[in-house]
């Protein structure tokens, strides 16, 4: 009798320990957060560009770059990923992409994000027009700049200029608060309350991440991208 209720509590131990495990990976699976420091390495996030003429004698007139640059070609004190581009139009946006696995199917998550980057845009400055704004969002299918009327264009609603669209939300411009010329941290985020953002998972769990620029000024526009952190809540 004694070895039976000695079993008998070992299986009542065991359902009731597996289910906190079961649990837990609910709670796992519902809150996701990624963190991705490029000091450490490029994290496979893909650069991009869009809003420019795809005609090559057009387009090379945009001096578009992209390179994982080392402290001292960044002029900061850690690795980071680089995008460069000429504003010859007003309104080109440069951008980062990133898939995210693991999460729940077909699932609505609300995202906050939290982009860290260096700028020299100083709001004591002049500049030509306009400012750069930076974005972010999500999408369960990947986004790609593709060809249309002869113009490279995001197959996704970014918005334009400071206006958001569907599938990205304005974190903020890119003027830094230092009263120095030369580059400088800055970091944005939707972490407010009225920047609330939601995007659905497709069937395999999966979201595309994508954070850029978008300029409405002319000249060159140069940032260094350092960090980015995401949190994903499933509703």
């Amino acid at each position: 009798m004694r070895l039976n209720k000695i079993g008998l509590l070992f299986i009542l131990f065991a359902i009731f320990s597996s289910c906190g495990l079961e649990d837990d990976k609910e709670a796992a699976l519902r809150i996701f957060t990624r963190d991705f420091d490029f000091n450490v390495s490029e994290h496979e996030w893909q650069a991009g560009f869009a809003d420019y003429p795809a005609d090559p004698a057009d387009s090379t007139l945009f001096e578009l770059r992209h390179a994982y640059t080392e402290p001292i070609e960044s002029k900061l004190t850690k690795r980071s990923v680089m995008l460069s581009g000429k504003n010859v139009n007003r309104d080109l946006f440069m951008f980062l992409k990133k898939k995210i696995e693991n999460l729940q199917p077909n699932t609505d998550y609300t995202i906050t994000f939290t982009v860290e980057l260096a700028s020299d845009l100083n709001e004591s400055l002049p500049i030509s027009g306009g400012a750069v704004y930076l974005k972010a969002g999500a999408s369960h299918t990947e986004p790609k700049s593709l060809i249309e009327a002869g113009k490279y264009t995001m197959n996704i609603d970014k918005g334009n200029g400071e206006s958001a669209g569907e599938d990205m939300i304005l974190l903020g411009d890119l003027f830094t608060a230092s009263a120095n010329t030369g580059y400088a941290l800055v970091t944005r985020n939707n972490a407010m309350a009225n920047s609330r953002y939601v995007a659905r998972t497709n069937s395999n769990g999966e979201l595309w991440l994508i954070i850029g620029t978008d300029a409405s000024s002319e000249g060159t526009t140069k940032v260094f991208y350092t960090r980015v952190s995401v949190v994903f809540s499933a509703s």
